[in-house]
């Protein structure tokens, strides 16, 4: 159809070398890169340097964007940049026409140090498309997509085997997944190697939907997603599941509007978060436990030694209390926060694992404590336990 289009536009001359990509024939992504590059060349040929070309892949997976981007280079034009959100979406790519430069060796280091600070940067785990890409883009600013003596079809297996070579040789990245495929599952940083960001993306997400909320009452989602958009470009854009699941923990929707719930406000939070330190020692008066305040951490103690911590939140950032957490901390958190934190466990194994080691309990359950007639130390744990976050959980979404 854009090919059609075109025609009518600049007419036959123009669009003969569109011809091959419209030809039956055999279809893989070697033919696809050889296609998109005769496209490419022509339209290069059309342009003046330094004229931006806007892209759409609809349906992205590893080997398209390999094959495009290695078209786009291989024809003379530059990557400016590429934004992607989830394997569903479309991939919106800029380059600008150019000049045919020499290309530089494929290192495999270049590949693994872009996955690498990718990672670093997100803070959390993330698909092998986005791995990919993140490669993908370090060897396109490197100009090292494609050897001048390669084919296509070789070009693309390079990479693949590079990219396949810069996860699962060494010991810097963890495979999340029970397949052997690179592209199953999720990778991460392998703990401790590698400074993380203090915050993941999911924290960062909720952080800057609220505080837009805050700034801008009633706003409606494409507003938010907007805004969103330019805060997390690139490969960092946030998912609309993400974005939904804030915005359902945290607000209304009146119309077409979003609006911060009234026990969501900050001063609403911060009193209720005092209640809560309240509840917590009360209950600890209740079991002989003295205690200790240090926002956002109360402390039980029994003869001056800590026992148990609870670390209080008003919002779904886990990441923050599990940084310092120990075997003893109980992560507390508003009820209206659990759809929101069961959502961050699934999309992120690295949470998830690290949560099997703590508690985490909603304000209602400790409030529910208070009522009991009677309460015992013994007891105490399997009361903590008989709310979990599951329940607060309808239908998961997946991206």
């Amino acid at each position: 159809l854009s090919a059609l289009w075109a025609g009518w536009l600049w007419g036959r001359d123009a669009v003969e070398p569109y011809k091959i990509a419209l030809r039956r024939r055999r279809y893989d992504w070697a033919w696809n890169a050889t296609a998109l590059y005769a496209m490419f060349s022509h339209l290069n040929e059309l342009l003046a340097d330094g004229v931006p070309v806007f892209g759409v892949l609809p349906e992205p997976e590893a080997p398209f964007m390999t094959s495009a981007l290695t078209a786009g280079q291989a024809a003379g034009f530059v990557l400016e940049s590429v934004a992607l959100r989830t394997a569903l979406d479309p991939v919106q790519i800029v380059w600008k026409s150019g000049s045919k430069l020499q290309p530089a060796p494929m290192e495999i280091e270049t590949i693994r140090k872009a996955m690498r600070e990718f990672l670093s940067a997100r803070g959390e785990p993330a698909g092998y498309l986005h791995l990919h890409t993140a490669g993908l883009i370090a060897l396109a600013q490197a100009n090292a997509l494609k050897q001048a003596e390669d084919e296509f079809d070789a070009a693309l297996r390079k990479t693949h085997n590079a990219m396949e070579g810069a996860l699962k040789e060494g010991n810097e990245f963890f495979h999340y997944s029970t397949g052997e495929g690179v592209d199953t599952g999720m990778w991460g940083l392998v703990s401790g190697r590698h400074q993380m960001s203090d915050e993941s993306l999911s924290d960062k997400v909720e952080i800057a939907v609220v505080t837009y909320l805050q700034k801008n009452p009633n706003a409606i989602y494409l507003e938010v997603e907007g805004e969103l958009n330019n805060q997390f470009p690139g490969l960092m854009t946030p998912s609309k599941a993400l974005i939904y699941a804030v915005l359902n923990s945290y607000a209304e929707k009146d119309g077409g509007s979003w609006t911060l719930r009234r026990e969501d406000f900050a001063s609403a939070r911060r009193e209720e978060m005092e209640k809560v330190f309240d509840l917590i020692e009360e209950i600890g008066k209740r079991l002989d436990y003295g205690s200790k305040r240090d926002h956002p951490i109360l402390t039980w103690l029994e003869k001056g030694k800590p026992v148990r911590r609870f670390h209080v939140l008003a919002s779904a950032l886990i990441h923050r209390a599990l940084e310092n957490a120990d075997e003893q901390t109980v992560i507390v958190f508003p009820g209206g926060r659990a759809a929101l934190v069961a959502y961050k466990q699934e999309r992120d194994p690295s949470l998830k694992e690290g949560l099997k080691k703590h508690r985490l309990v909603k304000y209602r359950t400790l409030r529910g404590l208070l009522e009991l007639p009677i309460l015992t130390r013994e007891t105490f744990d399997e009361q903590i336990t008989s709310d979990p976050v599951e329940k607060a959980v309808g239908q998961m979404m997946m991206f």
